[in-house]
């Protein structure tokens, strides 16, 4: 029996699985309120730039890269030394369609593309050998270098025209 008494003398405020404790509910004025709603304008517009601005960088990026590679790939292309810039605007728009990556500085199955081009286009690209072949600059009618000229390409042996 002391324990029915024990169960009846248990104190309805206190919290039991079946009388869980009551929260007590801030109320708040209207100016509160206001102040409130106010701010959280606030953060939701200022949420609403940063999601703008974080979809500009996005697109920035983007653009960026496409454009790195683009310029990765216009660089190679000219280390090519073909003849004019229409061979060069093809191999480089072959190259771009084939979607082809860089992996640090080198062309991922570049070589693939360019000899399968030189094949199909041997003399796209300059000749590697000019001779030693120096054209006289003067209106000699004889073709031959005039005296400056001759001593300056002997001092020069490097240079050709």
């Amino acid at each position: 029996m002391e324990e029915e008494n024990k169960q009846s003398e248990t104190k309805p405020t206190e919290t039991t699985p079946e009388n869980p404790p009551e929260q007590a509910v801030k109320t708040y004025s209207e100016q509160e309120y206001n102040d409130l709603k106010s701010q959280l304008d606030t953060v939701n517009e200022t949420l609403k730039t940063y999601k703008d601005y974080k979809q500009k960088f996005e697109e920035s990026e983007s653009e960026r890269k496409v454009f790195e590679h683009k310029t990765k790939v216009s660089s190679y292309v000219k280390s090519l030394g073909l003849k004019d810039d229409i061979y060069e605007k093809h191999v480089t728009e072959l190259i771009l369609e084939k979607g082809l990556k860089f992996d640090g500085d080198t062309l991922v199955d570049g070589d693939g593309v360019v000899n399968h081009f030189k094949e199909k286009y041997p003399n796209a690209f300059k000749s590697a050998d000019t001779g030693g072949f120096i054209a006289p600059t003067g209106n000699s009618a004889t073709g031959k270098l005039s005296g400056v000229e001759q001593a300056f390409y002997s001092m020069n042996p490097n240079l050709k025209s």
